[in-house]
Order: C-alpha cells, then sequence, then structure tokens
C-alpha cells in the first residue's frame, strides 16, 4: 500500500520523537534495548527488551513498543532479554544436594551441596580433611574445598580434621612449670607437673614468652579482691584444676598470684572449648599486636629508666633496670619492663597505667619512639583484651552450659 505525501511529515516527526527518547534512555542507562528490523518496513529499530521474569510476546514496530508476557509455570528469565521464550527450570537437584530456593519467574531452582560437601566438576564431594600437622585456615563451604596450612612454630595439630586450626603449643614457662619435652607440629608441649612459680618479686631473668594482654585480661576477673581462691576455683566451669596444682603456692603467694596461676591453669586445660576458644584466640592476636609494637630496637637504659619513672605504682629498682637490659635482647626490653612493672602492681590495670605512662612521656618530652609505642601498646590492650571480652568471659563464667568441646578435639 502506498503512502500519500500527506503521510510522510508525521512520519519523520514520530522518528525524530523515538530518537531522543531512545537517546535519553541510553544516556541514563534505562531501559536496555536491541535492535530489530520491522518486517513490514524493513526499518532497522531499536525496541525494549522484555524485563526478567517475562519474554517477548510481539516485537516492536514503527507505531508500537515492545509486547512482553510472563514467563510460564517452571520456566524463568533472569535477565533483560529480547527472546520469545523463558528458560526451563533445572528439574531437580543431583545426588548430595538440597534445594536452596526454589524456581520462580526470576530464578532458576538453587541447589546447594549438603553440609560436610563441595561442588567439584558438577558433582558434590566430601571436603578436605587436614592430616595431623596441618591445620585449616578456611572452611570449606558448598562451593569450595578445606584450605589446610602447616602448623606454624609454637603451633599443633593433634589429629586430622576438616574444621580445627592449629592451636598454640601450652606454654611451660607462663604455668610456673619447666618443659620436660618440646612441642611438635603434632604434638603438644610436655610440662613437668610441679609448679616452680616464683613469687618472690625479685625475678629479674629475661622471660621468653611476656603476657602483658593475658595479665589485664585476668585483671579484670580479680577486681573486687577475691575472698577465696578456693571459691575461684570451685565456681571455674569446665575441666576442675586439681587443687593439688595451686596448694604449694599458697605459702609463699600472694592471692592475687595464686589467682593468676589458676586462672593459667584452668586456660590450658579448657582451651578446646568452644567460648573460650574464641578469647583465647583474642589474647593471642593481642600478644603478636604488643610484641610488634614493643620491639624496639634502639632503647636506652636511659630510655627504660625514664619509661619506668613514667609509670604509676610501685617503681621497679634500677637495679632490676640494669639487669634485665644486660640480660634480654634489646627489642624485649619495655615489654620485660611493663612485665616487672606489672609483677609489683598486681592490683593495678595496665591498661590504665599505660596511659598514665604516655601523658607522663608527653610532658617530658620523651624520644618520640618510645612514646609512640607505648601509645600503641595502651591502645592494642584497651582495644583487644579485656574490654570487649569482659562480658563473654564473665558469662561464660556464670553459665557453664557455654562451655562446649570444639569438634576438631573429639
Amino acid at each position: 500500500m502506498r503512502m500519500s505525501a500527506c503521510d510522510t511529515p508525521p512520519r519523520a516527526a514520530m522518528r525524530l520523537r523515538m530518537f531522543f527518547v531512545v537517546s535519553f534512555a541510553w544516556a541514563y542507562h534505562e531501559t536496555p534495548r536491541y535492535e530489530h528490523h520491522d518486517p513490514v518496513t524493513s526499518e532497522l529499530l531499536l525496541c525494549d527488551q522484555c524485563p526478567p521474569g517475562t519474554a517477548v510476546e510481539r516485537h516492536c514496530t514503527s507505531d508500537s513498543v515492545t509486547v512482553c508476557s510472563p514467563c510460564p509455570e517452571r520456566r524463568f528469565a533472569e535477565q533483560w532479554h529480547w527472546g520469545e521464550s523463558c528458560q526451563h527450570c533445572t528439574p531437580v537437584c543431583k545426588e548430595r544436594q538440597f534445594v536452596k530456593r526454589e524456581c520462580n519467574a526470576t530464578h532458576n531452582r538453587l541447589c546447594e551441596c549438603v553440609p560436610g560437601y563441595h561442588l567439584s566438576v558438577e558433582f558434590c564431594v566430601p571436603h578436605s580433611v587436614c592430616p595431623p600437622g596441618y591445620g585449616v585456615s578456611a572452611l570449606g563451604t558448598s562451593d569450595s574445598d578445606t584450605v589446610c596450612e602447616k602448623c606454624p612454630r609454637g603451633f599443633f595439630s593433634r589429629v586430622a580434621s576438616a574444621s580445627g586450626p592449629c592451636v598454640p603449643h601450652r606454654n611451660c614457662s607462663q604455668l610456673g612449670m619447666k618443659t620436660r619435652n618440646p612441642g611438635t607440629a603434632t604434638q603438644d608441649t610436655v610440662c613437668d607437673r610441679e609448679p616452680t612459680i616464683d613469687c618472690t618479686r625479685k625475678h629479674t631473668d629475661c622471660h621468653a614468652d611476656i603476657t602483658l594482654c593475658e595479665e589485664a585480661m585476668f585483671q579484670f576477673l580479680l577486681s573486687p579482691p577475691l575472698a577465696s581462691v578456693d571459691l575461684l576455683l570451685e565456681s571455674l566451669p569446665g575441666r576442675k584444676v586439681d587443687k593439688k596444682s595451686v596448694e604449694p603456692l599458697k605459702k609463699k603467694c600472694s592471692p592475687e598470684q595464686q589467682a593468676l596461676y589458676l586462672l593459667r591453669l584452668w586456660r590450658e586445660q579448657n582451651k578446646d572449648q568452644g567460648k573460650l576458644y574464641s578469647i583465647i584466640q583474642g589474647l593471642n592476636h593481642c600478644e603478636r599486636k604488643v610484641s610488634r609494637c614493643a620491639g624496639l630496637k634502639n632503647v636506652t637504659l636511659e630510655d627504660l629508666l625514664v619509661l619506668m619513672d613514667s609509670l604509676p605504682g610501685e617503681k621497679v629498682s634500677e637495679e632490676a633496670v640494669r639487669a634485665l637490659a644486660l640480660s634480654c635482647p634489646t627489642h624485649r626490653h619495655v615489654a620485660q619492663l611493663l612485665h616487672l612493672w606489672k609483677s609489683q602492681n598486681t592490683g593495678r590495670d595496665l591498661a590504665k597505667a599505660l596511659n598514665h605512662s604516655v601523658r607522663q612521656l608527653r610532658s617530658r618530652n620523651a624520644p618520640k619512639t618510645l612514646l609512640r609505642a607505648i601509645k600503641r601498646i595502651s591502645r592494642v590492650i584497651t582495644a583487644s583484651t579485656h574490654r570487649p571480652y569482659e562480658k563473654i568471659l564473665t558469662g561464660a563464667l556464670r553459665d557453664a552450659s557455654c562451655f562446649k568441646t570444639k569438634p576438631y578435639n573429639d
């Protein structure tokens, strides 16, 4: 059918309007479009695509827009498209899979491997088990396998497991015992049972393991002072500490020192308990940070004396400071001095003492490296130890049901 000349201007005007509409839509990333030839005029048009959940029922023409219709039952369309039909839903899930989400108009049926399995080449296979000497660095998921790592120095894994990480070796010196057999990648450290704690406050030997975060954490539990260490012994949940382990300390140690030793023994005996395990991990992370912050290599004896003088409470003697400067490597001087101060000020809050020290050092124009290190240690201990874990640990002490053995030690 031929068009009259009077039809040309309206057609041209309509095309012009379509051009501006299409340009505006593309500029603002609105409805996506596709190219389509009008079957009558052979004109190349830009038609609107159909949204998810629908398919093209009728393509656009020079004077009409695309018509879309909903996907029928058991079919879907996830994306904008210009197809005339929707995709078929996956009929069933495969072996060892369950339906995580049923098929609907916009999504296919979603299948997922059951717990303990992951997808590999279209099949669900069991998660890998890390052998003894290796720990889990990333748990397996429905899409990925277990990631194992070799236990680093100071850690071990005794059993094969798909969920257990490497755990720290027992610290015999921290428990007041001597090391009988050092730990390996597959075995924990073996300690002598007889405690050798020195509670005389004259101990200035260089400790290999300073536990400032742990001391700050347990100090929270000891404030206000305990009426009886025996009462604490009975109230601790989980595996009980043998009373014989604490009896030798009662004659030569203060109640605070007895309680600190008891809490360390309790922590060691219950480190596989789920609730306590998260706290231990937090403390270990805190200790690593403190070790990095305190590891100054150019600390002088004068710096140590200035630091000691800036701390409140009972002072560590100059002779003891000189002794540690001679017996310890330089990078451990600051941590060792803080440990000595804490042993002589068992009732004081370490975090508050460090804040006091920062103010004093700043007013005395102390070396910037020393001031910066104490500020960082103060922040780490305040943020990473007893503050966020107070409620967790207090709740655990009050509720023995919180303590459940972690699977990797079963």
